[in-house]
């Protein structure tokens, strides 16, 4: 794991890629690189973080083929990187057992071809002499970021955080009014937009060439979109046996490395089910890391600990309260390149700095809940045609009347913050409606705080894009393709790589991704049941206890703490900050958010988290802001 920058300009100086370089040097303390060259009027230049996982001593980057004819900067881990070696050896020279050098080979001879064969997690970039072309790529799923910029002279800037990216000064720093209604919307920025107007996410899944000037792409060489559920005649104990297999695999496979491995344990199933694996997979005790929270409706430390038990690895585990959090808000926060205003990246940031100091690389259960619906939304949908059948008068007059009135309580997915969610976001089509539910700042309120963009939608209800003739699937990769890449994999890349970690997530192998949406969603949520054929594989392996327990996220009591401990920080946002300067945002409604909020009469919990969160992220990209 590491991290990448690099830029194509007519200008012979690239003294910009020393500063782009120090900018990730935290996702790749272990060492850095860089190559420059020339092809006619353009200087290229290609730098490297590295963090050593695979071939300690050797694997250093930028690395180049035979003739260096072809150079490549890679962030991430290829799993199947021996089958392809094994098949390009008979023709070419291998000087390291990296899997670096294996794509540099792959791309000699297949170009971008290449691409689509790799089963792992990455984020590179290509140069290629011969014709003067820069392929950049990313993984199918989006768990290695890229960020890229066209350069003033047709040129191009491209790097692994966009605080790197910033660092040459031919990108512009203009901020986009779509990215901050996105943002405000759900949590996080959607590519290929990005907070700024002239900077790009590659979304997952594709590819970019540059040559000359000109740019092809974003092209799309993988999409979830291509694989439909197929009809079986298996039973689903096959399935469920086939599955457990699946995953044995793909665990196995992302268990290779030239340093110890550990295992990330939250006290759900996805987690304790990967961790099983692993333990089997380890001829020695495993690590396991877990946090633990003060507040008992957010804590699942003790489900945890049975997993840790019955693996018999070696257990690490921290308690978190309210005061070690918010002590950690502010470090935590500087490290966000772009805004997230997930506050589960505060206990995960915790929780990466914890395994940090044992060892160099995790396994993750992410994953698990986007492919074998495991959040309760999918069960909203699922009673949704029930509470359609009641007449609109009622559902406004009676039920939504009743329902405006019920106190949001201070715990972990209250029924009652559950029952606001359902039926006050209910009255729009299936698609819509479920971007509601999942959104951080529902449409009345974000109009209300964003006044300036005058009822302009976000662009996830714009352009949706999610065919399948089975319902449930094609939510599902709805939250595949937005939620999950979005919010989900960037959280854990930012947390985890603040600390030189690497999380490898093992539910996202491309075998059990395919294998699961071309899976029948009868299997996926079965009479209510979430994640029904996954648990029907982990029975008999995971117990019961961890298998049966209700769904729980990696959440912290946000709302309490904004009222508490926080609510001085937010109070000073409100004075004072760069935020307002934007001219996009009503600070008179973020004031009576804050307001109603520490009252108790509403929760606008995830809204003023969002502020906070933009605000220290203006503060860092313009210097001479106040406070």
């Amino acid at each position: 794991m590491c991290g990448i920058t690099g830029f194509i300009q007519k200008s012979p100086d690239t003294s910009a890629l020393d500063e782009m370089l120090a900018r990730i040097a935290h996702r790749g303390p272990d060492g850095h690189g860089r190559w420059v060259g020339r092809h006619g009027e353009w200087t290229v230049a290609l730098g490297h973080r590295r963090l050593s996982i695979i071939d300690v001593e050797g694997g250093r980057q930028p690395l180049a083929n035979e003739d260096s004819s072809v150079q490549i900067t890679f962030n991430g881990e290829v799993y199947n990187f021996r089958e392809l070696r094994e098949r390009l050896v008979p023709r070419h020279r291998f000087t390291t057992r990296s899997d670096t050098e294996v794509i540099v080979h792959l791309y000699e001879e297949d170009g971008a071809a290449a691409i689509p064969q790799l089963n792992g997690m990455f984020a590179l970039g290509l140069w290629k002499q011969a014709d003067g072309s820069l392929l950049l790529a990313r993984d199918r799923v989006g768990i290695k970021p890229l960020y890229w910029a066209r350069l003033p002279d047709g040129g191009l800037a491209f790097s692994s955080e966009l605080w790197s990216l910033l660092a040459h000064p031919g990108v512009p720093r203009s901020i986009s009014a779509d990215g901050v209604l996105g943002y405000f919307f759900s949590d996080y920025l959607h590519p290929p937009g990005t907070i700024l107007e002239s900077v790009h996410k590659l979304p997952p899944g594709h590819t970019l060439r540059w040559q000359d000037g000109a740019l092809s792409g974003p092209t799309r060489y993988w999409s979830v979109e291509d694989l439909s559920a197929v009809p079986t005649t298996e039973t689903p104990a096959r399935l469920a046996a086939r599955l457990w297999d699946l995953t044995g695999e793909a665990v196995q496979r992302q268990m290779v490395s030239d340093v110890p491995v550990g295992v990330l344990l939250s006290g759900g199933l996805d987690s304790s089910l990967v961790a099983v694996h692993a333990g089997r997979a380890s001829p020695e005790p495993l690590r396991t890391f877990s946090i633990a929270f003060e507040e008992r409706s957010f804590d699942e430390s003790s489900y945890a600990r049975i997993i840790a038990r019955q693996m018999r690895s070696i257990h690490v585990e921290e308690t978190l309260s309210e005061k070690n959090l918010i002590d950690v808000v502010e470090r935590a926060l500087a490290q966000l390149d772009e805004p997230l205003a997930d506050p589960a990246y505060l206990p995960q940031y915790l929780l990466s700095e914890l395994a940090a100091r044992h060892v160099k690389v995790v396994l993750g259960g992410d994953g698990g809940d986007e492919l074998w619906a495991g959040y309760p939304t999918y069960q909203a949908h699922a009673v949704s045609p029930l509470y359609a059948a009641l007449p609109h008068r009622i559902r406004r007059s009676a039920v939504e009347r009743v329902i405006r009135r019920l106190p949001v309580q201070d715990r972990y997915s209250s029924l009652e913050w559950k029952l606001k969610r359902f039926a006050l976001r209910f009255d729009d089509e299936p698609i819509r409606r479920h971007l509601r539910w999942m959104s951080a700042t529902d449409l009345p309120n974000l109009w209300r705080a964003l006044p300036s963009l005058d009822g302009r939608l976000p662009a996830t209800l714009r352009d949706v894009r999610a065919p399948d003739h089975d319902a449930l699937n094609r939510i599902l990769k709805l939250d595949f393709t937005t939620y999950m890449s979005g919010s989900v994999l960037t959280k854990v890349d930012r947390a985890s790589m603040a600390h030189a970690l690497e999380v490898r997530p093992p539910l996202l192998d491309n075998d059990v991704v395919d294998w699961s949406f071309r899976t029948p969603s009868s299997l996926k949520l079965h009479r209510l049941q979430t994640k029904h054929l996954l648990k029907a594989a982990a029975r008999g392996h995971v117990p019961d206890a961890i298998i049966d327990r209700p769904k729980k996220g990696f959440g912290i009591p946000l709302r309490t703490w904004l009222r508490g401990g926080l609510r001085p920080t937010l109070e000073g946002v409100l004075r004072e900050s760069p935020v307002w300067d934007l001219g996009l945002l009503d600070r008179a409604v973020f004031g009576d958010w804050v307001r109603t909020h520490v009252e108790g009469s509403a929760d606008h919990s995830k809204g003023l988290w969002a502020l906070l969160v933009l605000d220290r992220w203006t503060r860092k990209v313009q210097p001479g802001a106040p406070g």
